[in-house]
């Protein structure tokens, strides 16, 4: 096995880029299969190696196996966070599950409209932050494949992609929530037992899904580029 020159690593990144690939997990594996592919062959039989893995792996075959992997990245977050959500309804942490569900209930019962919406911004805020330090440190990885593989497209972690628009779900029905009583003229909707249901259910989930999403956060940032 010999080391590819740098000539030759820049014809590899050249050959890559043309596919115009934005996964950084896509890019970096495609990078490194060509490079330890055509290591493992002398100079001479360089051009020939890198012709037939330019014929298999062509756009068209490089953007499925790209979407492929996205919608796989968007099963496999959900699924970890479901998981760790579960884990709140087993032995020992059930428990404590139960007694913070009961006596979130019956303060949420007690206080003000306005201190519930405030609530409500509490996990909300709180996962806003937590996404934009997944940015930044998915943002810090990536920035090593951009100067590996100079590609004009824009190259972001598949995981980031998801769980960013996981947080525009979770932020326009914060929004649905103010705008939706409006729209269809509720009268008093701010006072009604629905509204206390509705930002009750709205709290929890904000709260599991930010819990979720930082222990999913931890588990995945150890092998992926979040």
């Amino acid at each position: 096995m010999r080391k590819l020159s740098e000539q030759e690593l820049e014809q590899v990144k050249k050959a890559i880029s043309a596919k115009e690939l934005t996964s950084a997990e896509i890019l970096l594996e495609i990078y490194d299969h060509y490079v330890s592919h055509l290591e493992h062959f002398e100079e001479e039989e360089f051009e020939e190696e890198l012709f037939e893995l330019e014929e298999k792996f062509n756009y068209a075959y490089c953007h499925a196996l790209q979407a492929k992997f996205i919608k796989a990245t968007k099963k496999e977050i959900f699924n970890l966070q479901w998981s760790i959500f579960k884990t709140y309804f087993t032995w020992p942490r059930f428990a404590a599950t139960i007694a913070f569900l009961v006596f979130l209930l019956s303060f949420w019962d007690t206080i003000d409209n306005r201190s519930k919406a405030i609530s409500l911004l509490l996990p909300l805020a709180f996962t806003v932050l937590l996404t934009g330090w997944i940015y930044h440190k998915s943002y810090t990885k990536v920035t090593k494949i951009k100067k590996t593989i100079l590609s004009n497209k824009r190259i972001e972690s598949s995981y980031l992609s998801t769980i960013m628009i996981q947080l525009s779900l979770f932020t326009s029905s914060f929004n649905l929530l103010i705008l939706v009583p409006k729209i269809l003229d509720i009268p008093n909707f701010m006072e009604s037992i629905f509204f206390l249901l509705v930002s009750f259910s709205l709290f929890i989930i904000y709260t599991s899904y930010s819990l979720t999403l930082f222990e999913a956060w931890k588990i995945k940032s150890k092998t992926a580029l979040i």
